[in-house]
């Protein structure tokens, strides 16, 4: 069920590379697939990889993209898990 958000993800620096626009922050991607049975293991996983020196050292916040939608034609945006974290968020559509 996470292929969509993640390959949106790759399509998103694609789109940017294709553009010849350079994405204003770094991304650094890590899939992990066992949501569905607990996700055993991944919080050892970013704790060994925020130390100093290795893969997640100097991330600042993580992305999840376990999302769900509303319909076939309504995503919606995931402004809340477990822990605590505040966002300001504007979106500007075409107008029709």
């Amino acid at each position: 069920d996470d292929k969509g958000p993640a390959l949106s993800w790759l399509w998103v620096i694609e789109a940017h590379q294709q553009l010849g626009i350079e994405l204003p922050v770094n991304i650094k991607m890590m899939f992990e697939g066992m949501e569905e049975y607990g996700s055993d293991g991944m919080f050892e996983a970013i704790a060994d990889q925020a130390q100093s020196g290795k893969f997640l050292n100097d991330v600042d916040f993580f992305c999840i993209s376990d999302n769900y939608w509303l319909g076939k034609t309504k995503p919606c945006i995931t402004y809340g898990l477990r822990g605590l974290a505040y966002f300001e968020l504007s979106v500007q559509c075409a107008e029709q």
